[in-house]
């Protein structure tokens, strides 16, 4: 602007008001010649003048330094213009605020997972490291939702500009994750709570499983129960923001966002019934047979060794052997007389107790029962030669079948000249008859349960191939109603 229109536009104002220059000098404390000078462009007045020349003239130091009357119309959108960039420099300054607060809530939520760490794992101390953890983060929740609140206040009318409303739904959304990721790290140090007092859990692979397991379950519940609420809150904060006053784009802003938070709570409940709630009960029905097989316990028992040093103990008699009534059916005999094995021996019993079943191989038909043991024929090493020896196994733990490892013995001639044998041998027996069939029904139990949780597991796959397209094309339904509304 030029000083020769400055001068003239304050001629106009002394003359519109009936001033002399005299009287506007001595109004302001000048000469009559420096009031001269500005009017004809000679010089502009002191930047301190400026203030009383304009209440004195009554008109704006802006409209003094333009040289001219600003209009109504131009004066509001220079004072909303000054309004918007003093509302969008609180903003810029909140946001900052707001990443300042997620920072140091994440800061807060790690340091309360390291000292229970360190506390349980160093100094052996895992339920008082547990506590000092859970204090943390709550700390973590509590500074998070104060600042946040306090953020809040400062904006207001949220819907005062476009910016503020996305402002305050990053708010709502940042309070949403922060409980969630506390609640998660609530959940990976909740095991330690677990340990005795003055103990501390042993680090491992299994603990640091256990652990993202309970964070992960910790999870999913703060979102199954968050999200709606986060919802809720939104809705009410939606509801009646906006004026028959507030800018357009604000309304239009306001309707997206209205829209928005209507198809996110549709979202929420559809994907969790249409998709997530059939995965979930395939995911259960796959875990629970896999659980429960891969906790059976197989009933095996390792077999035993035994040191046998004579012929009687051998061929002992056991169970029904002992006192029973049963007479030869039939016996496998060797091939040759240097042949070594096992042969059947079948025996038939007239009245055989039903508490010997579970050990001996038994076959019922109308004349009784027979009862199938082995007989065995074995090497023994003798410092001259080698011979065949043979015995009957009728122990009853021994029908689950043996090994012979070793066999040795020593011939010397013994008192009054009768030859005597020293007999050693090592037999590897092996689980008895019952506990063989016990591991064979759990094994069988297990497979099944297995392919079990194998074929659910496929079956929940194979679900979401029929929910997903579901899911969308009710989506795009509710899209297009939608937007019929709006029309």
């Amino acid at each position: 602007m030029s000083e020769n229109q400055i001068g003239e536009f304050l001629a106009a104002l002394r003359k519109s008001k009936g001033y002399t220059q005299q009287e506007v000098a001595e109004h302001l404390g000048v000469s009559n010649k420096t009031v001269s000078s500005w009017e004809t462009g000679a010089s502009c007045p002191d930047i301190s003048i400026l203030p009383v020349l304009a209440e004195l003239y009554d008109v704006t130091c802006d409209e003094i330094v333009r040289g001219k009357r600003i209009s109504a119309a131009e004066t509001e959108k220079n004072i909303d213009a000054k309004r918007d960039k003093a509302i969008n420099r609180m903003l810029q300054k909140q946001r900052i605020n707001l990443i300042t607060v997620c920072w140091v809530s994440g800061g807060l939520t790690a340091l309360g997972i390291i000292l229970t760490l360190v506390i349980g794992f160093t100094a052996f101390e895992s339920l008082i490291g547990f506590f000092v953890g859970l204090i943390l983060l709550l700390i973590s929740v509590v500074t998070s939702a104060i600042v946040l609140r306090r953020i809040r206040f400062s904006l207001g009318d949220e819907w005062i500009n476009q910016s503020a409303g996305k402002l305050a739904a990053s708010l709502d959304r940042a309070m949403l994750w922060i409980v969630c990721a506390n609640v998660a790290a609530f959940g990976f140090i909740l095991p330690h709570v677990l340990a005795p007092v003055h103990t501390g859990l042993t680090p491992g692979l299994a603990l640091i499983g256990i652990e993202l397991l309970c964070a992960a379950v910790g999870l999913i519940v703060a979102i199954l129960f968050g999200f709606p609420i986060y919802l809720h809150f939104r809705k009410v904060g939606l509801t009646s923001a906006v004026t028959e006053d507030s800018p357009e784009q604000v309304k239009v802003a306001h309707s997206a966002a209205v829209k928005a938070n209507a198809l996110a709570r549709w979202r929420y409940g559809h994907i969790l019934l249409i998709i997530i709630l059939p995965l979930i009960v395939f995911a259960a029905g796959a875990i629970t047979p896999g659980a429960i097989s891969s906790n059976m316990y197989y009933y095996h028992e390792a077999g035993t060794t035994y040191f046998i040093d004579s012929e009687e103990k051998l061929n002992r008699l056991d169970g029904p052997f002992i006192d029973g009534d049963y007479t030869l059916v039939s016996e496998e005999q060797p091939q040759s007389q240097t042949e070594t094995g096992k042969y059947a021996v079948r025996y038939l019993f007239a009245d055989f107790s039903e508490e010997w079943s579970r050990y001996y191989l038994t076959e019922d038909t109308a004349e009784g029962t027979i009862v199938t043991i082995y007989k065995y024929r074995y090497t023994v090493k003798f410092d001259s030669e080698n011979e065949i020896y043979e015995f009957y196994a009728y122990d009853r733990y021994w029908q689950g079948g043996i090994n012979v490892i070793d066999a040795s013995g020593t011939k010397y001639d013994g008192e009054n000249g009768t030859a005597s044998t020293d007999l050693k041998v090592v037999l590897y027996v092996n689980s008895p008859l019952y506990v063989q069939y016990e591991a064979q029904r759990t094994a069988a139990a297990k497979d099944t349960l297995i392919w079990c949780s194998v074929g659910v597991g496929i079956a929940g796959i194979l679900s979401l191939a029929v929910t997903i397209p579901v899911y969308v094309k009710k989506e795009r339904a509710f899209r297009s109603r939608q937007a019929d509304s709006t029309k």
